[in-house]
């Protein structure tokens, strides 16, 4: 009798333990359904892939801090049936979302649809090419983006166009998102990297000067440790009242440029931005540079180079005088 009295009172005490871990665990999981991962309100995107697995897509929450549990983000969406409710595309999520935030948004047809990427060195042009292709209205991007009191309004200076200020990044856009707002957008994104190279928020006209700068050295290289050394050839001619004599600029003038630059072409005064006809920088900058681009103008190399030529390999070779830098040239060709 005894024994059986055991029995039921182990059972029974295993009973208690097993509900109030079942309790337990409810109440774990309801608090984890309702907290967020982050007390901070960061937008993170992330986009869904069609016929993506669940596990992969909670496995990238997980990664971005939208989530705190890959395991029990897992059992909620199998215990909602929600599995099959998300929508592939781009999704928007603040890092301050609960679970059941999460969730609902991954149910929702996505808003941000279309992931926009600017390419470093592309000028306003391309990026509206680049928004018309993606069902934007490019034409009024790039109709804003050369109006000049709209520039004055972002930058605060006297200047006819906001080229150079569309930071090179990807984006993700509304579906019919304004061409004003993706100005807006971008310029926001230019500020936050000027920041951290002149540590001021206000543009003087140097500062422009040096974006004009820093364009063209996005467009004379794109290797970073070269960057420095073409900023410092930059300003050594211009301190020497030298024409800059840079391809890209000229080549910026063109409006159907076929990729050949001709000796005609060189010799055109009717381009303004030909810097082999034209002393000094070209008006405006020519291109959307990067930020290793702007750093270098902001902090050139100190060297006595008034010459470079590119390579094979991209990287350039530097020259202090002319006889040098014909001397390189000539070595490059006959190889």
């Amino acid at each position: 009798m005894k024994f059986y009295k055991k029995i039921i009172i182990f059972n029974a005490i295993a009973l208690i333990l097993f509900i109030s871990a079942g309790g337990w665990i409810i109440v774990k999981f309801n608090e984890f359904v309702h907290t967020s991962a982050s007390q901070t309100k960061n937008k993170v995107y992330i986009d869904v892939k069609s016929g993506e697995n669940v596990y992969s897509i909670i496995k990238t929450l997980k990664e971005k801090g939208i989530i705190t549990r890959t395991d029990w983000f897992y059992y909620y969406v199998r215990l909602s049936s929600a599995a099959r409710k998300i929508k592939a595309g781009v999704h928007l999520f603040y890092t301050d979302y609960t679970p059941k935030e999460v969730l609902n948004e991954l149910e929702n047809s996505s808003v941000y649809s279309k992931k926009i990427t600017i390419i470093e060195g592309w000028s306003d042009r391309k990026i509206a090419k680049v928004l018309t292709d993606n069902g934007f209205d490019g034409a009024e991007f790039l109709k804003l983006a050369q109006n000049p009191p709209l520039a004055k309004k972002l930058t605060g200076l006297s200047i006819d166009t906001l080229e150079g200020f569309m930071y090179p990044d990807t984006y993700y856009l509304k579906i019919k998102e304004k061409p004003i707002n993706i100005i807006y957008v971008m310029f926001d994104r230019f500020e936050s990297e000027f920041y951290d190279v002149a540590k001021r928020h206000f543009f003087t006209m140097m500062d422009y000067k040096k974006l004009i700068v820093a364009s063209i050295i996005e467009k004379e290289t794109n290797i970073k440790k070269d960057k420095p050394l073409v900023a410092s050839v930059i300003y050594n001619r211009l301190k020497k009242k030298m024409p800059l004599q840079m391809d890209s600029t000229v080549i910026y003038g063109i409006k159907d440029f076929n990729g050949h630059l001709t000796k005609k072409e060189i010799k055109n005064k009717d381009n303004r931005y030909n810097t082999y006809v034209y002393a000094g920088l070209p008006k405006n900058p020519i291109c959307n540079p990067s930020s290793s681009s702007l750093k270098a103008a902001y902090n050139p190399a100190k060297t006595d180079y008034l010459y470079f030529v590119a390579q094979d390999n991209g990287s350039s070779v530097f020259s202090k005088t002319l006889k040098e830098h014909n001397r390189w040239i000539r070595r490059l060709i006959n190889r």
